[in-house]
């Protein structure tokens, strides 16, 4: 019973002192917290042994320990987690690149399947980027005609990719 006088009297008379203390190596409340509760806990487990004189510095040395520890593992931990994070990129952007060279592939087909003047005039305006107007001029042909040839060609383009 006197251990546990003297122990409350102890962790009442340092702990405000030791979280103090660990605020000056850690930002976070609650990890601050839990390196002092682990400080008072090895105080517990070893109070028996410990100078009620040096209790003190025992206390000091044993927060700043637990703090650099914890410094380590958070260090650890995010070059883990940067790590992770590199590998996940470049994994997404190599499976990204496979995607759109399937997709090139793909559109390369189907424009291929498509009749020659069909493709050519899909290409002008979806390619190209030119308007209907523009590519009617070109090809001597009216505007009305262009979009008949660009439905045909997304018609085509709908059916193919059905089948893929």
């Amino acid at each position: 019973m006197k251990k546990t006088g003297e122990f409350d009297e102890v962790f009442r008379l340092f702990y405000g002192e030791m979280y103090t203390f660990s605020r000056r190596f850690l930002t976070c409340e609650a990890d601050c917290e839990d390196v002092v509760s682990g400080a008072f806990e090895d105080v517990w487990r070893h109070f028996e042994t410990v100078d009620r004189e040096a209790v003190k510095a025992f206390l000091y040395k044993n927060v700043r320990n637990k703090c650099i520890d914890h410094l380590r593992r958070d260090a650890t931990h995010r070059r883990h987690a940067l790590l992770y994070a590199r590998l996940t990129e470049d994994y997404d952007h190599a499976e990204r690149l496979a995607e759109m060279h399937e997709r090139d592939q793909t559109v390369s087909r189907v424009l291929a399947s498509l009749p020659d003047y069909t493709r050519q005039i899909f290409t002008a305006c979806y390619v190209d980027r030119k308007t209907y107007q523009e590519v009617a001029r070109e090809m001597d042909i009216s505007p009305h005609t262009v979009k008949k040839y660009i439905s045909r060609a997304l018609q085509i383009i709908a059916e193919q990719r059905k089948k893929n």
